[in-house]
């Protein structure tokens, strides 16, 4: 009889020979073996997770280490598993246990500062990286991973240089694109936005003219966008298209074509347009809360609806998706699979809700997936990419000439383009009675902070001695730092007064809306719906519209309501509008009441919903 031992040496030669099947095969002829070690178990359940057999790999690899806990190995190649499975939380466990029996263990490392990074715990993360790479000074994932979490918290130099040292470990395309690409997201003056831009012109150059650079498949090798060009307050379009024009030069693969656009004739086989709604965002998200009504919402005898979601996150708002009327198509995240996934529903319209905020959607959207092909403002700024046929936006965002900022042909709808119900917790509700203390709020993202806010929060401050500036700490706590380091600089005398806010819950956001005296709307790129929710507080918005949509979206729903007390046409006049709210309460209530009354004009537009529908049958009769 030929012993347990020999077929696990069999196993594991034609595991290391890439040959998955047959070492799975072999496995199974001594499954039931009484014969078989702790190593050998563990040696299965490698086995098994490269043949896909995730549950039966978790079983093996957990008998290993009840029998042998103290072995780091096997406890590493668990939390794998776990990893595969999406169970983080025992992933995190495994690899803490592992790392307690070998702390220097750099994949162990390495892969708890992913977990750590994807739950935001970006302190820790750093560390793990760091210590990963003190272990193993070579080991390339590490220093991407580095270079990556720099750049996500805006130390964009410390990102480049940890780039610049993975490449020299091994020259992948995606870490020199991401070196390229990489901008800092907290600035310290405007003269730092134009220099960074120049850079990344220059380095764009370098690319286009670099021969060898190719890619296969840019999510997994970029894995990121180029999201943070929008925050700039200068014209987008010519860059877009630079890096749009580079990743389809190459990557050949992104053009894309599914079969059934070239024998597309639209209307021919009779029926509504068949029309697919595409994100990652589909789950609690500003996204899904921008376009859910207008998804549920449009006529089933005029409309086909298809929804697409790359997003397995499960909660109230992804259910609401999931559970709708229509056909709902979970994606494969392999960019190839997610293609064919859509081809398959032989759409005559795809609709990127957003396009930019991360890379599935952003790479998905080079190839011609359906005959008609829409982006809206989700990331508020033109994609630059030739398959995206129109953007739809607003006539009261848009300004004159806007046709001229889009590589996409632009649709502006008459009115308010979302169609947003308003949140619960500020039905029916009265506001927050004040103190003697102002309280100013910023409630937006801190990478939207231009510098040119930094003159109009002095200005206001100075103004208002009694007044403070709360903002909302990010995601990233390193924001913050930088933020609060940039505020020493340009308000040092009033620097003190701004405050940084822990993040809240949904409650507690809408306590701090209800409680504030004044928001303020930042320059170059406006709340969305952060200030539809302020709105819904009825609380007064100063607003300096910009030169480009992503700059016009308060000044939008003003226009809809009728009002523009608030609406500054100048720094001076944002500062003294501010001030005035603060320091008037008759002039605060006219306008809160005006906004009060304004709400059935900015809440619940089901009047878009239709103006959506002729859009996309006017997209069909015109092609």
């Amino acid at each position: 009889m030929i012993s347990t031992k020999y077929f696990h040496e069999q196993a594991v030669a034609f595991f290391r020979a890439k040959n998955f099947e047959k070492a799975n095969i072999i496995i199974s002829k001594v499954i039931d073996n009484s014969d078989i070690t702790p190593s050998m178990l563990a040696d299965f359940g490698v086995i098994k997770r490269a043949a896909g057999e995730l549950i039966v790999a978790r079983n093996y690899l957990s008998r290993a280490v009840k029998k042998v806990p103290e072995n780091a190995d096997f406890l590493y190649n668990l939390a794998l598993v776990c990893g595969d499975l999406n169970e983080i939380e025992e992933a995190e466990k495994y690899y803490e246990m592992a790392l307690l029996i070998n702390p220097g263990m750099p994949a162990a490392l390495n892969n708890l500062g992913n977990i750590k990074k994807a739950a935001h715990n970006i302190l820790d993360a750093r560390r793990c990286y760091e210590e990963a790479i003190k272990n193993q000074p070579e080991y390339f994932q590490a220093h991407k991973n580095l270079a990556d979490l720099m750049e996500a918290s805006g130390f964009d130099k410390m990102a480049i240089s940890s780039f610049t040292r993975a490449i020299h470990i091994k020259p992948q395309p995606g870490s020199v694109i991401r070196k390229a690409l990489t901008l800092p997201l907290i600035f310290n003056s405007k003269e730092e936005i134009f220099d960074s831009r120049e850079r990344l012109k220059i380095e764009l150059d370098r690319l286009k003219n670099d021969e060898k650079l190719s890619l296969e498949d840019p999510v997994i090798e970029v894995g990121s966008t180029n999201f943070s060009l929008a925050y700039h307050g200068l014209e987008d379009l010519s860059l877009q298209k630079e890096i749009s024009s580079l990743y389809q030069k190459i990557c050949p693969s992104l053009n894309f074509r599914a079969p059934h656009i070239d024998d597309w004739m639209p209307g021919l086989e009779g029926g509504a347009p068949r029309v697919g709604f595409i994100s990652s965002f589909f789950h609690e998200h500003t996204i899904t809360k921008l376009n859910i009504n207008l998804i549920n919402g449009l006529p089933k005898s005029r409309i086909e609806v298809v929804i697409f979601s790359f997003s397995n996150i499960k909660d109230p708002w992804s259910e609401k998706i999931r559970k709708s009327e229509h056909k709902f198509v979970p994606l494969n995240k392999n960019l190839d699979l997610a293609r064919k996934q859509i081809s398959e529903e032989m759409l005559d319209i795809l609709y990127f809700t957003d396009i930019g905020m991360e890379p599935l959607t952003y790479f998905l959207a080079f190839s011609r997936i359906a005959p008609i092909q829409f982006v809206t403002w989700g990331h508020p700024v033109t994609t630059g990419i030739s398959n995206i046929d129109y953007f739809i936006s607003s006539s009261l965002a848009e300004p004159k000439n806007a046709d001229l900022e889009y590589s996409e042909k632009l649709l502006s709808i008459d009115g308010m383009l979302n169609c947003v119900t308003k949140p619960i917790q500020y039905r029916n509700v009265s506001r927050v009675k004040k103190s003697q203390e102002i309280k100013i709020v910023c409630p937006q993202s801190l990478f939207k902070f231009h510098p040119d806010i930094d003159p109009l929060i002095g200005g206001i401050l100075r103004a208002v001695p009694n007044a403070e500036v709360h903002i909302i700490d990010g995601l990233n706590p390193y924001w913050s730092i930088l933020l609060k380091k940039r505020f020493l600089k340009s308000l040092s005398d009033v620097s003190d007064r701004v405050k940084i806010l822990p993040r809240m819950d949904n409650n507690g956001y809408s306590q701090l809306m209800q409680s504030a005296d004044v928001v303020l709307d930042t320059p170059h790129f406006s709340g969305g719906l952060t200030s539809l929710e302020a709105f819904a507080a009825s609380t007064p918005i100063v607003t300096i519209p910009g030169k480009f949509m992503r700059g016009r979206v308060t000044l939008a729903m003003y226009r809809q309501m009728g009002i523009l007390d608030c609406v500054a046409k100048d720094r001076k006049e944002y500062v003294d509008i501010a001030a005035r709210l603060c320091l008037d309460q008759n002039f605060h209530e006219v306008v809160s009441s005006k906004i009060r009354e304004g709400h059935d004009r900015i809440f619940d537009n089901r009047k878009t919903i239709g103006k959506h529908a002729r859009i996309f049958e006017k997209a069909m009769f015109e092609s």
